[in-house]
């Protein structure tokens, strides 16, 4: 499935979240009074280690939002949501019971992933045309999806390469391992994977656990 620029909705609080659904949020990373004041003595200390205001300001703004977006769907105050980390550094909710969710960023723009009782991953990246695809490939990627980079014209190996990066990197955040392994998707077929352009210039991903789920898409506005 491809999910293009247009499908997303406006949304300032959360709509119902049923079983068998799935809710994409979409965040641009303004860190507005509204997502600063939410945030964690923890989280202040993170954004201070941060040696470029660009990059404390959009992780200010990626914790804020993800606290809102939280505690409207668990019915708590944002500065409430307590976080917890798997094995491999995979955060969770710390007793959100069956809710379950996956963020990330490139450059300006974040994804969230939001459902219940069943493992979600999403991986966004903003499309680079100076990147040594080739070398990356062969460095990461399996020998047959390398080859089949390098056989394309130029102008489609950045396509390629950020399709395949975004794809396996969704299914390996669902599995909760990241890149510790490599990109090596242990279990492949576990997996639904949508496709999507978020933004112009961007590229990403969802992976969903099994399949039979409703998607809907919001555009994040408060």
């Amino acid at each position: 499935m491809l999910i293009a620029i247009e499908n997303w909705h406006d949304a300032s609080t959360p709509p119902p979240l049923a079983a068998g659904h799935v809710h994409l949020w979409r965040a641009v990373l303004t860190p507005t009074d509204s997502v600063r004041e939410v945030l964690s003595p923890a989280e202040w200390l993170r954004a201070e280690r941060f040696v470029f205001d660009i990059d404390r300001e959009r992780f200010i703004a990626a914790r804020g939002i993800l606290r809102r977006i939280l505690g409207g769907y668990l019915g708590m105050d944002p500065r409430e949501v307590l976080f917890e980390t798997g094995s491999h550094g995979k955060p969770g909710i710390a007793g959100g019971g069956t809710l379950r969710f996956n963020l990330s960023h490139s450059s300006e723009i974040m994804l969230l992933a939001v459902t219940y009782a069943r493992d979600i991953g999403v991986d966004i990246e903003k499309m680079k045309p100076n990147v040594p695809f080739e070398t990356l490939a062969d460095h990461y990627f399996d020998p047959e999806d390398a080859w089949d980079l390098r056989l394309l014209p130029a102008s489609q190996r950045a396509w390629k390469f950020y399709d395949i990066w975004t794809t396996t990197e969704a299914k390996l955040k669902a599995e909760g391992v990241g890149l510790a392994n490599g990109l090596k998707v242990t279990e492949p077929d576990r997996w639904s994977l949508l496709k999507l352009i978020p933004a112009a210039g961007y590229t990403a991903a969802v992976a969903v656990e099994g399949g039979d789920f409703q998607l809907q898409c919001c555009s994040w506005t408060a």
